[in-house]
């Protein structure tokens, strides 16, 4: 049975994407405002469990002036940085049981904060990302999970009372890119294989990572990358295409991981689960691309993340860019 939320979020994604197209294209493709909506649901690709909704707004926009020679925005390439605001939600795989299964990852909701800078030399693409955050009953994971829930006349997740308790949450995250270390051409079309690396410190969650994008379409724009979807919240720092095109792609992230707190929870109040030292992501997307407008809709499998998991992950993400 096809979820009525789902429809209606791509429905109106999709109306917004097509009525602003057409202005989009006479818009200059460096334009340096973008507003960025990005969302992400397991119901997309039919399961409700673990990483189940997440929902993001993201501003590309002006360094202020009196700021532009003061560390770190005295780094960035451009006159311009990201600013995001974002929660994610994350739940038992039965979310009837109360108390919830001890041998299932807990009840999570974080709210949080974003800042990305970008430095670039060249084909190097560096980005400094500083997120300040709560986790716990303050972050409202249960008010809006249940409350689309009772909208769409669905049954509530009960277990919300043994969430992971409040706790300010800090990161900082690095990534370098090589952007298209490998390009060319299949007749008309273009490809390009871009890999990275990351690293991420905080309380909420540390983590190395080492992946690659490869695009393929008759327009790349040169956000890199493509999309990014990880454990952390997704920047969004897209620049704008030179015309309208279209680009399918395709990315592997393989991770390392010392500290997951929606796994692990607080040692001493939210015993959790054991999380695995090692996991991946395989992503997969298309995009529709104009000067001022991405449109974007990706699948993620994400690989076992904690001991006891009986099975993969899977979920979606939904982006819409718009140049204002």
């Amino acid at each position: 049975m096809v979820n009525p939320f789902a429809t209606s979020a791509i429905a109106l994604l999709l109306v917004c994407g097509c009525g602003l197209a057409h202005a989009a294209t006479a818009e200059d493709p460096q334009r340096r405002r973008f507003a960025s909506l990005t969302f992400e649901n397991d119901f997309f690709v039919g399961f409700d469990r673990h990483y189940t909704n997440g929902i993001q707004l993201a501003f590309l926009t002006d360094i202020p002036q009196g700021l532009r020679d003061v560390p770190p925005f005295a780094w960035s390439a451009d006159p311009d940085f990201v600013m995001a605001i974002g929660q994610r939600i994350f739940t038992p795989q039965n979310t009837d049981l109360v108390p919830p299964d001890p041998a299932d990852r807990p009840y999570a909701g974080w709210l949080y904060l974003m800042a990305d800078f970008r430095v670039r030399s060249g084909a190097v693409i560096d980005h400094l990302t500083a997120n300040v955050g709560l986790v716990g009953p303050s972050a409202r994971g249960r008010q809006v999970q249940n409350g689309i829930h009772g909208l769409l006349s669905q049954e509530p997740a009960h277990g919300w009372d043994a969430q992971i308790s409040d706790e300010l949450t800090l990161m900082l995250g690095y990534e370098r890119a090589w952007r298209a270390v490998l390009d060319g051409r299949l007749g008309e079309r273009r490809y390009d294989l871009s890999p990275r690396v990351s690293a991420t410190l905080g309380n909420v969650l540390t983590y190395a990572s080492a992946g690659a994008v490869l695009r393929f379409g008759s327009e790349l724009p040169d956000d890199l990358p493509a999309s990014h979807i990880s454990l952390g919240p997704p920047r969004d720092g897209y620049r704008g295409a030179s015309r309208f095109g279209w680009y399918l792609w395709t990315g592997v992230d393989a991770r390392a991981v010392a500290r997951n707190m929606f796994l692990e929870g607080h040692a001493a109040r939210d015993p959790g689960v054991e999380r695995k030292p090692f996991g991946f992501d395989l992503q997969a997307g298309a995009t529709l691309v104009w000067p001022s407008v991405r449109l974007g809709f990706a699948v993620v499998q994400r690989s076992r993340e904690f001991h006891g998991q009986d099975k993969p992950d899977r979920f979606a993400q939904l982006s819409l860019s718009v140049g204002f």
